[in-house]
């Protein structure tokens, strides 16, 4: 799949900063799996994900907030995709436990907003990077990305 520039908004932008941060705050996963697990199939898939969470956030920035307001996302088309993907189940995971608890705070709803603005853009962003999505769903994603996977098992180690 060719490289292409794509375009987002600054609240787009809010959205999947909110996204990548959530799971950034997994980062002690990698630590278990290395030392404690010995997991290194996980610790490598863990590694792909981090790093794309880094290339992300090169493009629209580290800090919370960030005057620009478009942001071009330069990651080549499929590497892409697959955070796009990812971040988009991660979303409707987090927004799913957060709609079975109650909001505790007005910056839990601002915390959901921006999750649920991450969940919109990834959905526009792959309609935009692979129309057929739409007839593959998921699934196909999900399929075409342990195809490429570098653990031996797909997704799962």
């Amino acid at each position: 799949m060719p490289s292409t520039t794509i375009t987002i908004n600054s609240d787009q932008r809010d959205g999947l900063y909110e996204l990548a941060r959530n799971h950034l705050g997994s980062v002690g996963d990698l630590f278990d799996a290395l030392e404690r697990t010995k997991d290194f199939g996980k610790a490598e898939q863990l590694a792909v994900e981090f790093t794309e969470d880094f290339r992300l956030l090169h493009d629209i920035g580290w800090g919370e907030k960030d005057e620009r307001e478009t942001f071009d996302l330069t990651m080549p088309a499929a590497d892409l995709m697959e955070l796009l993907t990812r971040l988009h189940g991660e979303a409707v995971q987090v927004l799913v436990e957060s709609g079975s608890e109650t909001q505790s705070s007005r910056e839990d709803a601002d915390t959901d907003r921006r999750l649920q603005l991450g969940y919109e853009t990834c959905n526009k962003l792959l309609a935009a990077l692979d129309p057929r999505d739409e007839d593959r769903g998921r699934a196909g994603r999900l399929a075409s990305r342990r195809s490429r996977s570098c653990c031996p098992h797909g997704d799962q180690p």
